[in-house]
């Protein structure tokens, strides 16, 4: 059961039986699982072919995963497995389960690549969509999801990533211009830059990352984010990045160090200091309440001129690392009250000057003036509702 191009067939306890012509008893719990938790179509054995090929670590998606083409020997001996393939499915034509649905949460873009080879009428057909899904998508886990969690132990898909777009961000307009340009340029294969978003808590900083996701995901954009635990991960992580056809931001949120901690010079090292430069298809971009990132005393500064220029220059050289630096400003009063005005005409509602008066007692018992207190209140707001305050 040798194949000339893919790997997966041979060792698949189900394209195994397939390909024997075997009865498909013996491995029916794995289609019942596939079936149940991973499957987006109703052809069963047919998607689950397609998928295993996607997924298949090969000569081919290797050779388009890094931007080349397949030559014609390549393409006669994929197409020769993929009809081989194909009409060992045939053979099970009238195979019948229907999932129960629901349970598959990928990316659009992986949903809408699988189906369509699914309906691929001939082994020329799937291997130009093949083709595409690998140039485009690549294999495993970052061809599926649009955004991702590192921990110690890997990489999770987060099947359900916020849903906020630019359009909700109100008062931000040359922030999200800076922001969208600069992701633009990454995507585009240009020179962009690693972004610092600092200032006030619940101004939007990391909503604008989330947005800029949802935004550019059809593009090839993904997101993965990294607590602080696992800035030591990043060079690695690197190296398993670069030559993906996805564009990647690693996201740091919430930064900032104490002084005595190792990971900012991790992270120093990480965004300029190796002797390798950062893949030119990954950006880091990191949020804060804090301009220059590591914790500083009074105490700190003692010790003589040249003593207290070292470092402050320590304190300044990871925030520097970063070619734009975004301030996040809570809003005035009357600022506060248009970005409310704004999401209640969302709801269908026009704002009053007794929802004005209900709103800043709101804001003054909650969180403050801020554009996440805004939105709570707007949420929260029932028009016919007794306001208790």
């Amino acid at each position: 059961m040798n194949f000339m191009v893919f790997t997966k067939p041979a060792s698949d306890s189900v394209l195994s039986a397939m390909l024997r012509g075997s009865t498909l008893s013996g491995v029916m719990s794995r289609i019942i699982e596939f079936a149940e938790l991973e499957a987006v179509s109703g052809n069963i054995l047919r998607e689950y072919l397609i998928t295993r090929l996607a997924d298949d670590d090969n000569v081919l998606s290797q050779v388009l995963g890094r931007g080349g083409a397949a030559g014609e020997s390549l393409k006669t001996a994929a197409i020769a497995d993929l009809e081989r393939l194909l009409s060992a499915a045939e053979a099970y034509s009238d195979f019948d389960y229907t999932p129960s649905g629901g349970l598959a949460h990928y990316s659009s873009s992986y949903t809408d690549s699988i189906l369509a080879m699914c309906a691929a009428g001939s082994a020329e057909e799937l291997f130009e969509l093949l083709c595409t899904h690998y140039k485009t998508l690549g294999i495993g886990i970052f061809s599926k999801y649009n955004a991702f969690l590192l921990e110690r132990d890997g990489i999770s898909g987060i099947e359900n990533p916020d849903n906020t777009s630019f359009s909700k961000l109100f008062g931000l307009e040359h922030i999200k211009k800076i922001l969208m340009e600069n992701t633009q340029t990454l995507l585009d294969g240009g020179q962009a830059n690693n972004v610092l978003l600092f200032g006030d808590r619940g101004t939007g900083k990391s909503s604008c990352v989330k947005a800029l996701l949802n935004m550019y995901a059809p593009q090839g954009l993904r997101v993965i984010e990294l607590p602080k635990h696992c800035i030591g991960m990043i060079p690695s992580l690197f190296k398993t990045l670069e030559n993906k056809p996805q564009k990647f931001i690693l996201y740091l949120d919430d930064l900032s160090f104490e002084k005595h901690e190792s990971e900012y010079r991790s992270l120093k090292v990480a965004m300029e200091g190796q002797l390798g430069s950062m893949p030119q298809n990954v950006l880091i971009y990191a949020t804060s309440n804090r301009r220059h990132l590591i914790k500083e005393n009074w105490k700190d500064r003692e010790g003589g001129d040249v003593h207290a220029n070292d470092n402050m220059q320590e304190m300044l050289s990871l925030s520097e690392r970063f070619g734009i630096s975004l301030v996040f400003s809570a809003p005035s009063q009357r600022e506060y009250l248009d970005i409310v005005a704004k999401l209640l005409a969302e709801r269908g509602i026009e704002i009053n000057p007794e929802i004005e008066r209900q709103a800043v007692v709101w804001q003054m018992n909650y969180g403050g003036r801020t554009p996440r207190c805004a939105a709570q209140f707007a949420a929260a707001y029932k028009p016919d509702a007794c306001q208790n305050n």
